[in-house]
């Protein structure tokens, strides 16, 4: 009952608390609201706040300052797409998400209990415990909150003794289930030796000839005409093509020689000058800022052998 967060993160916001994982359950799409102003001031006092973003949730949110002080706030509801009260039935929790108790208005209710009074509640679609004093509703409300907090920690714990029983992995160190996903693949599924790491020079190299896809557009013309779109072709063609796996070679000279594997290369090309639809794409750097290009005549580009051979 106060107008920001300041006596939660006064209390966080120590070194007993270093390296610790908050986990706020729906964090992305609402709790974070309510903090944006408060971490805002965080900033200006001299904390770094240093959020990780993707597709518009904030997957997670570190906040620390040159005192020892950091934690990383986190989304539980990235991991776990579910609700409290239902997460709590599958880990088989000795508490369960409550009732939430709701003040109703009422012309006996001062104008600062009627802030948190309802008019009516149409918009709730779950159990709800209609309270019409704001004494007893205050009482039930803090409760009710400092439960969802206890249920989510016994969920949390379950699934985290879960995870390295089965996996030895931690999940604090993996912020959402398609990345703790994927490291249990990794450690566990992915056969030796086939995926390389590629970093520095290496990685420059090879990046520079993938350029992403082709898109054409196309106006049709007739009657009754139908558009389909196929998602999630990747397993198809990884299955049924070849693609490079395993340790990586540098070779000089002309690599074309080279029939049966897969490479890439710079290369100097020179194409037919009145091709109508020119395919071979370069990152080509303008006033702008780097775009993706198909020209025609003479260029330099780093091209696979897919490509090179087609």
């Amino acid at each position: 009952f106060t107008d920001n967060p300041k006596p939660l993160f006064d209390n966080l916001l120590t070194r007993k608390y270093r390296g610790y994982s908050v986990y706020a359950h729906n964090l992305s799409k609402f709790d974070i609201i309510f903090l944006f102003k408060y971490l805002a001031n965080l900033h200006i006092k001299g904390y770094k706040i240093e959020p990780i973003i993707k597709d518009g949730d904030i997957i997670s949110i570190k906040i620390r300052n040159n005192n020892g002080i950091s934690i990383t706030i986190k989304d539980s509801y990235l991991l776990l797409h579910s609700s409290l009260l239902n997460l709590s039935k599958t880990f088989n929790c000795n508490s369960t998400k409550g009732i939430e108790p709701v003040l109703i208005n009422s012309n006996i209710l001062s104008y600062k209990e009627k802030y948190y009074a309802h008019e009516n509640t149409n918009h709730y679609n779950k159990d709800i415990k209609l309270i019409h004093s704001f004494k007893e509703w205050k009482k039930l409300i803090v409760e009710y909150c400092k439960n969802d907090c206890y249920v989510l920690y016994l969920i949390l714990i379950h699934f985290k003794t879960l995870v390295y029983d089965k996996w030895q992995l931690n999940i604090e160190d993996y912020p959402t289930i398609s990345s703790l996903s994927f490291a249990i693949y990794r450690k566990h599924f992915l056969p030796l030796n086939k995926i390389p790491i590629t970093t520095g020079k290496v990685f420059d190299f090879i990046k520079e000839s993938y350029t992403g896809g082709s898109t054409d557009m196309y106006i049709p013309y007739g009657e009754n005409i139908k558009c389909y779109d196929v998602n999630s072709l990747y397993p198809s063609e990884m299955k049924n093509n070849l693609y490079p796996i395993g340790s990586i070679y540098q070779f000089d000279g002309d690599i074309t020689i080279l029939k049966n594997i897969y490479w890439i290369a710079e290369a100097e090309v020179s194409t037919k000058k009145d091709l109508l639809h020119p395919y071979l794409q370069i990152h080509y750097k303008t006033s702008q800022g780097f775009r993706t290009i198909s020209p025609n005549g003479s260029f330099n580009m780093t091209i696979n052998s897919p490509e090179y051979f087609n």
